[in-house]
């Protein structure tokens, strides 16, 4: 007979880690049986004896197995590349998306008790959410994403230049271009698979769950403001920066009031390198790329 825990606030009863477990399981049958997603942790990625390679997604501490086939990882394959190459390819998508939060529904529950295992589908849930926020018309006559319209995304992968972003069950990648009226340099340093992220929805394309389309960015968000302060900045006006990124002897600078600008020249007798604190002297505005053009005068922080 299994005593009684004592409680440090009296009247209350402690679940156990059995009944936690039947209550988790309860809900992975039921998404079984009605099509309902649950979301989990992408944790893992495991070669089967068999060769097969599949996903496991901890599911309030439940491990779901999902096959490669089906997490829904679309890839241009290039003519003649071979099955190995493009799996190498997959694994390294899989790679930058551990620790993303991803949807699924069940598809089958094998064994009993502590032998119980769970096979779903990822691409499953993404069509159902597809269908029911972008093909799917609500009482207004639109569906519930349209374009134009911000929305909260789940970054699921990050690489230098840019972001990939979910939204309700549609990927895109976000460069770094569009992620803000500022350069990004790495957009590791700002950005970490696991957050979400306010986007705008520039366009939707596509009639169908496996068709649908979508681009989406950040940086409109906050153009508005940014262009302002652009606007009004006058030629011959000292600002503090940080640098970057340098490419092809382009200095590519923040500047501290959210300000992007580029300089050709430095007349500090060292090299300008990323993340050095600068002081840029604005000559000109080019308006059309929104950039604050001008010179280097002098490094004043070096950040080795």
């Amino acid at each position: 007979m299994q005593n009684e825990v004592l409680t440090l606030e009296v009247g209350t009863e402690v679940e156990s880690r059995r009944e936690r477990e039947n209550a988790v399981w309860h809900e992975i049958r039921s998404s079984q049986v009605t099509g309902r997603h649950l979301t989990g942790i992408l944790g893992r990625v495991e070669r089967l004896d068999s060769g097969g390679v599949i996903t496991v997604v901890d599911y309030r501490g439940q491990r779901i197995a999902i096959p490669l086939s089906e997490m829904n990882i679309v890839l241009n394959r290039p003519k003649g590349q071979s099955d190995t190459e493009f799996e190498e390819r997959m694994m390294r998508v899989l790679n930058r998306m551990m620790g993303a939060a991803i949807d699924f529904v069940v598809m089958g529950i094998t064994g009993k008790d502590e032998e119980r295992a769970a096979v779903a589908s990822r691409k499953t849930a993404m069509h159902r959410l597809r269908q029911k926020y972008y093909l799917t018309n609500g009482t207004n006559g639109k569906p519930l994403v349209y374009p134009n319209r911000i929305v909260e995304a789940r970054i699921v992968a990050v690489s230098e230049l840019a972001i990939r972003v979910e939204v309700f069950g549609v990927e895109t990648p976000i460069r770094n271009r569009e992620l803000t009226w500022g350069f990004v340099g790495d957009c590791r340093d700002e950005y970490f698979v696991g957050d979400s992220v306010q986007v705008r929805i520039k366009s939707i394309s596509g009639n169908t769950p496996e068709t649908l389309r979508i681009r989406a960015d950040i940086r409109s968000l906050i153009e508005g403001a940014a262009r302002e302060k652009l606007i009004a900045l006058k030629p011959q006006t000292n600002c503090m920066g940080k640098v970057a990124d340098i490419s092809n002897g382009v200095v590519f600078i923040n500047l501290v009031d959210g300000i992007k600008a580029v300089s050709h020249k430095c007349f500090d007798r060292r090299k300008p390198g990323r993340d050095d604190d600068v002081l840029f002297v604005c000559t000109k505005i080019n308006g059309d790329s929104g950039v604050a053009v001008g010179v280097i005068s002098r490094i004043v922080r070096r950040n080795i």
